[in-house]
């Protein structure tokens, strides 16, 4: 992945999986992680989606439906991340956060890409 960020603030490590509209993301944090660094790794995750391997600039915009479903208990996650609507240069994802199979977090995000 091709990202701006590095460490310690660069939780998106690899694209697992690419669909059309769906990626699964892997990610790895230097401890536990809180929800506010869950939300950046699912922000970082839709980079997943570039066409390109030169960098864009991609702001969040904006979070919603941000839950916890359980308890973070390890550094490395999955994060499932999907397009739900495009207009221009921005974009809204829903995420899912998971562990092996079981969800820990979900919620939704939008980015807006620089021009």
């Amino acid at each position: 992945m091709n990202l701006p960020h590095k460490a310690p603030i660069r939780f998106a490590q690899k694209v697992i999986e690419k669909k059309e509209d769906i990626c699964i993301v892997s990610c790895t944090f230097p401890f536990i992680p809180t929800l506010a660094m869950i939300s950046e790794a699912a922000a970082q995750s839709s980079a997943a989606f570039a066409q390109t391997q030169e960098v864009v600039i991609g702001f969040l915009i904006s979070l919603k439906k941000i839950e916890k479903i359980s308890e973070f208990t390890k550094q490395n996650y999955q994060i499932k991340i999907k397009k739900s609507f495009t207009f221009d240069t921005m974009t809204e994802y829903k995420f899912e956060v998971f562990d092996e199979k079981d969800i820990c977090a979900k919620g939704e995000l939008t980015i807006a890409l620089k021009n």
